[in-house]
């Protein structure tokens, strides 16, 4: 009889436990003042980057936070190889060397812009049809950069 109720009690723990784990897979923004904010991945959350901020949109919420106060983000959680998109054909490549960031597929005319970490805009330039784009980091110091092509946002980091 114990037996029983022992399988009985985990099997009702069971999908409690599972559903604890999708919980946990969230968004962190650690902020500089020691603050962290996070974003249940269930909600979709978007990062992209607007006049030094931090943009988060979720299906709930739009969430902006100043660069120079935003430490780091990252996914907390276990992911599954479901959560992985596939690369469709028309999609844009993106691969990265030691100073050089290169995209391929990119639509004619798509904005290549360069941030640093703080916001500031570095550098534009135009995708030229049927040519990768290559954004070039040769001059500029160790750290991390952001290029936004098109609509999305690659985080850089030049070591």
């Amino acid at each position: 009889m114990k037996k029983i109720l022992i399988l009985f009690v985990f099997a009702l723990a069971l999908p409690s436990a599972m559903n604890a784990q999708s919980e946990s897979q969230r968004l962190v923004v650690w902020q500089k003042s020691g603050e962290k904010v996070y974003f249940d991945l269930n909600e979709e959350p978007e990062t992209t980057f607007e006049g030094g901020k931090l943009v988060i949109t979720t299906s709930k919420t739009t969430a902006y936070y100043q660069l120079e106060n935003v430490l780091r983000y990252t996914f907390e959680g276990q992911l599954g190889p479901t959560t992985i998109a596939k690369v469709r054909p028309g999609e844009i490549k993106f691969s990265q060397g030691e100073d050089m960031m290169k995209f391929e597929g990119l639509a004619e005319d798509t904005r290549l812009e360069l941030y640093s970490v703080d916001g500031k805009l570095l550098g534009v330039q135009q995708a030229r049809a049927g040519e990768p784009s290559i954004v070039s980091l040769k001059d500029m110091p160790l750290g991390t950069y952001i290029v936004k092509a098109g609509e999305a946002t690659y985080k850089f980091q030049k070591r």
